[in-house]
């Protein structure tokens, strides 16, 4: 995904306003489908939404990357991350 990348500030504004959803919901819905250790989140907008992209180090010891719609929490993605 090759998003604008959203700051704290603007990201804490976000969720002030209730446009999307605070991380920790989004971690507890992604870490239900890809349970593992979170080692980066980015906030982007890209194609007119806004976009949680993770990646995370799996039991099985492969990273995989998660895109997660910020308004819904909703998984938009999984792949694993090369």
């Amino acid at each position: 995904m090759a998003g604008d990348d959203i700051g704290h500030q603007e990201a804490r504004r976000l969720v002030q306003e209730g446009r999307i959803l605070p991380l920790a919901a989004i971690l507890d819905g992604v870490g239900q489908k890809v349970p593992g250790e979170v080692l980066e989140v980015e906030l982007e907008f890209d194609d007119g939404t806004y976009v949680y992209e993770l990646k995370i180090l799996g039991r099985n010891g492969r990273v995989q990357e998660v895109e997660v719609d910020a308004p819904s929490g909703t998984i938009l993605k999984i792949e694993d991350d090369d």
